[in-house]
C-alpha cells in the first residue's frame, strides 16, 4: 500500500544518499519533478514543506516545478511547495 509507507532517514542520509540524483538532474536542468504518495517522516511527500520547499527549492535551487502524482494530495499541498496538483 503505496500510501502507508512512512520512510524514516535523517537528513545527512538523505542527503548522502537520495539527494544526488536530484542535484544531477537539477545541474542539467530538469524543469519538473513528480511527488507520490509514501510519507516522510510522517508527512506526505507532496505535502512536506522540509523536502519540497527547503530542500528541493533553497537548498538544492531546483528552479522549475513540482507536481504531485494523481491523487497523490491530501490537503493544500500548494503551501508546501508544490505547484501543481493532478
Amino acid at each position: 500500500n503505496r500510501r502507508a509507507v512512512d520512510e524514516e532517514v535523517d537528513e545527512r542520509t538523505q542527503f548522502e544518499i537520495y539527494y544526488p540524483p536530484f542535484e544531477g538532474a537539477i545541474e542539467a536542468g530538469v524543469g519538473s519533478v513528480m511527488c507520490s504518495y509514501n510519507k516522510i517522516r510522517g508527512k506526505y511527500s507532496c505535502e512536506n514543506p522540509e523536502t519540497l520547499q527547503r530542500d528541493l527549492k533553497e537548498r538544492l535551487g531546483f528552479k522549475g516545478w513540482v507536481m504531485s502524482d494523481w491523487l497523490a494530495t491530501q490537503s493544500q499541498s500548494i503551501n508546501a511547495g508544490l505547484d501543481q496538483e493532478m
